[in-house]
């Protein structure tokens, strides 16, 4: 079931991020964290508009049966993905935020050229990567699927 739900999360994932709405949006003037969605920005609804998608193609590829017992691609894939999520929802954003501000702030970790916005923006782009490179992982190591052997030939005696 992890197996699973890590995959079909991480499929939804990158394929949000294959549409890029939010650029869109900043180009045409919108500000897509200040649209008026309760709770979320649009990459999460993204997320969650693509999960159909992504379902569709999980069943078609039956990928249930052939994805590894355990893989730490997998695990990559879900730790990417739900950080991908968290970083996208505002409250979690918040929280995110001000752990950050609070870690790095007294103890000088940070030059003061980089801010902990700076931070925050690494945190996406390595989640997206992370999701790039694990499904990726995750799809080319796929078991192969049971195949229905042949009999055995009988060889002619002479």
């Amino acid at each position: 079931m992890l197996r699973r739900g890590s995959v079909l999360l991480g499929m939804a994932v990158l394929l949000s991020l294959l549409f890029p709405v939010q650029f869109l949006l900043k180009e045409s003037g919108v500000d897509p964290r200040n649209v008026p969605v309760p709770g979320a920005d649009l990459a999460a609804l993204w997320v969650l508009a693509a999960l159909l998608p992504s379902l569709l193609m999980f069943r078609h590829g039956q990928l249930a049966g052939r994805i590894p017992r355990w893989s730490a691609w997998v695990a990559l894939l879900a730790a990417c993905s739900l950080a991908y999520l968290l970083l996208h929802v505002h409250w979690s954003l918040d929280l995110v935020t001000v752990q950050l501000r609070e870690a790095t702030a007294p103890a000088g970790l940070l030059p003061p050229s980089v801010s902990h916005l700076a931070l925050l923006d690494a945190l996406e782009l390595a989640a997206r990567i992370g999701v790039l490179v694990a499904l990726v992982a995750v799809l080319l190591r796929l078991d192969a699927p049971a195949q229905e052997e042949a009999p055995p030939s009988r060889r002619r005696k002479r």
